[in-house]
């Protein structure tokens, strides 16, 4: 099963690379809206990775996208918090369309991948190809023809300190600094 699952992700991901354009760097002192794509155990720490984004950027909209397990009784699925179960999956491993829908009508300025959990079904990197985005960045991922930066950074580092190495990195970019 996992086998498959794997095979029509992996398709789907050479798709999207095959129509991948130029990335666009975000203007960060122009209201990014950001998401968030963190693995289900780092959702326990948005509160701490929110008033990080709101102290280093101002922000128009930050969504945080998990695949999860069973929906977190503590939040509650809104424009904030996009979470995506096994049950959003058709049998060969495709998102369905309806959750598909709901996910592409959100629009970033800005990606940023932290999952950092074995990606054997590919789940996470299927998920970002469907962010409709113009910027993804991560710290160290398994497919870095999906990201427009890759930052390398230990596996122990902390997610907040890496928000704030990101930052300088765009300001740097952008000629902010």
């Amino acid at each position: 099963m996992k086998a498959i699952v794997r095979f029509f992700r992996q398709k789907a991901i050479n798709r999207f690379l095959k129509r991948k354009k130029a990335c666009i760097l975000p203007d960060i002192a122009k209201y990014p809206s950001i998401a968030i794509l963190l693995d289900q155990d780092q959702f326990k720490r948005y509160k701490e990775i929110e008033e990080v984004l709101k102290r280093l950027f101002v922000l128009k909209r930050y969504t945080f996208i998990t695949y999860v397990d069973a929906l977190p009784k503590d939040v509650m699925q809104t424009d904030r918090y996009f979470f995506l179960r096994k049950e959003d999956f058709n049998f060969w491993g495709l998102i369905k369309q309806m959750k598909k829908e709901s996910l592409l009508c959100l629009s970033f300025d800005l990606v940023i991948d932290f999952t950092r959990m074995p990606d054997e079904e590919l789940t996470n990197t299927y998920i970002i190809t469907l962010i409709n985005n113009s910027f993804r960045m991560t710290f160290g991922n398994t497919c870095p023809a999906l990201y427009d930066m890759v930052i390398d950074s230990k596996k122990d580092d902390d997610m907040l300190n890496r928000i704030e190495i990101l930052k300088n990195y765009l300001s740097m970019l952008l000629g902010l600094r």
